[in-house]
C-alpha cells in the first residue's frame, strides 16, 4: 500500500512538474511579442521576461533530470545514450550537435573580439535556444498540448497584428520611401523585424486553415491568417515578403503533396531564369519591372542616391563591410556579436553609421564567427529543413513509416513549421531575425518538430 501511494505522489510531481513546463513554454510566444516593453539593465545585459521564462525551464528541466531514473542512466553512458539516439531518432543527435557546434565556435570566437560583452550576450542567447528546444521536446508530448502551443504562438501574432492595425489608423507608424506610405513595427521598433516575426507564426495559421481537422478551428484560423496578412503588407518588408512567399510554395507543395515535382522544377527552373536572365533573354522592360517592384533597379554603391534607393544601397553597404571582415578574420571572425564594434574599421567609404549588423544573417555570421561559424550555422540550418521533411512524413497518415503523433492536425502543424522554417531561412538572406528573442520562437518551432517527427516505436505520453 506504502508503494502505491508512494508511485501515486510519483505521478502527481510529474504532472506539475510537465503542467509548470508547458505553461512557461505557452507562456514564451507572448513574451517575445511583448517582454521589451518591460526590461531590467545589468551591466551590458538586458535581462527581460523571455529570460526569466528560459530560466524557468531550465530548472524544471534540472529537476526532472534529478528525479529521473533514465537520465541518471543517461548521464552516466552519452555515448551509448548517443548511439542509441542516433537509431531511434538521428535528427534529434544531429540538431543537437549542430547548435552545439555553433555554441562553441561562438564561444572560441572571445579568443579574436574587439570586445568580450557581445560575445558573452551570443552565448547567453544561442544557449537559450538550446535550452527551449530541449524544453518543447520534453513537455510537448501529445498533439493537442502541441496544438496549444501553435494557438499561443498565433495568439501573439494576432496581438501583434492588431497593433500594427493601430499604428497604421494612428499614423504612429515610419514613413515608408518618400513618405508616400506609413510602415508599422508593433513592439519590434522597424518593420523588418516586425514583418519576419508575423512569420513565425502566420504560415502555421494558414496550414491549420488549411488542412486542420476541425471545421471551426480552420476558420478561426484563417481569420487570424487574415489579420496576420493584412498587417504584414503594412508593415511593406520585402524580405518578410519573399519569406512569405517561399513559406506558401511550402504549404502548397507539401500540403497538395507534390514537393517532389516542386522541388524538381525549382532546381530545372532557377537555373534557367538565371540563364535567361543574365543572358538577356528576357526582355529589358520586364526586367526592369519586376526589379523596381523590390525596390532594387538601379542599385550599387556608385549609384546616385533617392528616397526610393537608400535603404537597398545602405544594405549592400553593410553587405560589403562584413564580407571585408570576413575576408580579413578567415577562421573566427572579428568575434560573435561584434560586427557594429569592427564596422568603423571595415566599412565602405560614405557608409559611416553602423546598423550594427550586416543586415544579412549569413553575411554576419561569416563576419562575426569566421568560416568555422558559417558552416556550423549553415550545418543547423540544413539539420533544420530536414527535420521539417522528417515531420511531415512522420504526421502523414499515408506514410508507411507514420510517427507517434500522426494525424490530421499533427501533419498540419508539420506543413506549417517547416514553412516558417523556410521563410526565416530565406528572409535572414536581407536582415538579422534572431533579435528581439525572436530565436527563441525559432527554437520552440524547432522543439515542436521534433516531437512531431517523434517515431510510432515512442508512444507520446497522455500526461
Amino acid at each position: 500500500m506504502f508503494a502505491s501511494a508512494g508511485r501515486l505522489a510519483a505521478r502527481q510531481d510529474a504532472l506539475t512538474l510537465d503542467g509548470a513546463g508547458r505553461l512557461l513554454l505557452y507562456l514564451l510566444p507572448l513574451a517575445v511579442a511583448f517582454g521589451s516593453l518591460a526590461s531590467l539593465s545589468v551591466g551590458s545585459l538586458r535581462p527581460g521576461v523571455t529570460d526569466a521564462l528560459v530560466a524557468g525551464l531550465v530548472a524544471l528541466g534540472l529537476i526532472w533530470l534529478w528525479r529521473s531514473p533514465d537520465a541518471h542512466w543517461a548521464v552516466r553512458r552519452p555515448l551509448v545514450v548517443a548511439r542509441l539516439l542516433w537509431r531511434a531518432e538521428p535528427q534529434a543527435l544531429a540538431l543537437y550537435g549542430a547548435l552545439l557546434a555553433y555554441l562553441t565556435v561562438i564561444v572560441l570566437s572571445i579568443t579574436v573580439a574587439i570586445t568580450r560583452s557581445p560575445v558573452i550576450k551570443e552565448t547567453l542567447k544561442w544557449g537559450e535556444v538550446l535550452a527551449v528546444v530541449s524544453a518543447a521536446w520534453l513537455f510537448i508530448r501529445t498533439e493537442r498540448q502541441a496544438l496549444w502551443l501553435a494557438w499561443a504562438a498565433m495568439l501573439a501574432g494576432v496581438a501583434e497584428a492588431l497593433l500594427g492595425c493601430a499604428q497604421y489608423v494612428l499614423s504612429t507608424g515610419l514613413l515608408g520611401p518618400g513618405g508616400a506610405n506609413i510602415r508599422v513595427f508593433g513592439t519590434f521598433d522597424q518593420p523588418n523585424p516586425y514583418g519576419g516575426y508575423l512569420n513565425l507564426s502566420l504560415p502555421i495559421a494558414l496550414a491549420l486553415a488549411l488542412f486542420g481537422r476541425d471545421p471551426r478551428m480552420r476558420w478561426v484560423a484563417g481569420g487570424a491568417s487574415a489579420l496576420m496578412l493584412f498587417a504584414l503588407d503594412l508593415s511593406g518588408s520585402r524580405g518578410a515578403l519573399l519569406g512569405l512567399v517561399a513559406a506558401l510554395v511550402v504549404l502548397a507543395a507539401v500540403g497538395w503533396r507534390f514537393e517532389r515535382r516542386a522541388l524538381l522544377a525549382l532546381l530545372i527552373g532557377v537555373p534557367l531564369v538565371a540563364i535567361a536572365w543574365l543572358t538577356h533573354l528576357i526582355p529589358a522592360r520586364i526586367e526592369e519591372k519586376l526589379l523596381a517592384q523590390f525596390r532594387v533597379n538601379d542599385v550599387s554603391l556608385t549609384a546616385q542616391l533617392n528616397d526610393a534607393n537608400y535603404s537597398t544601397i545602405e544594405r549592400l553597404a553593410h553587405w560589403v563591410a562584413g564580407l571585408h571582415m570576413f575576408r580579413a578574420h578567415p577562421l573566427l571572425g572579428v568575434g560573435a556579436g561584434n560586427y557594429d564594434a569592427a564596422y568603423q574599421r571595415y566599412k565602405v567609404p560614405g557608409w559611416d553609421e553602423s546598423l550594427t549588423h550586416a543586415h544579412n544573417y549569413y553575411i554576419n555570421v561569416a563576419a562575426e564567427t569566421g568560416a568555422l561559424g558559417l558552416l556550423a550555422f549553415l550545418a543547423m540550418v540544413a539539420v533544420a529543413l530536414w527535420l521539417a521533411w522528417r515531420a511531415t512524413r512522420a504526421t502523414d497518415l499515408r506514410s508507411a513509416a507514420r510517427g507517434a503523433l500522426a494525424g490530421v492536425d499533427g501533419r498540419a502543424l508539420a506543413i506549417g513549421c517547416a514553412a516558417v522554417i523556410v521563410a526565416l531561412c530565406v528572409h535572414n538572406t536581407t536582415d538579422d531575425l534572431f533579435v528581439h528573442a525572436m530565436e527563441l520562437q525559432f527554437a520552440l518551432t524547432l522543439g515542436l518538430l521534433l516531437r512531431l517527427a517523434m517515431p510510432k516505436g515512442q508512444p507520446a505520453d497522455t500526461r
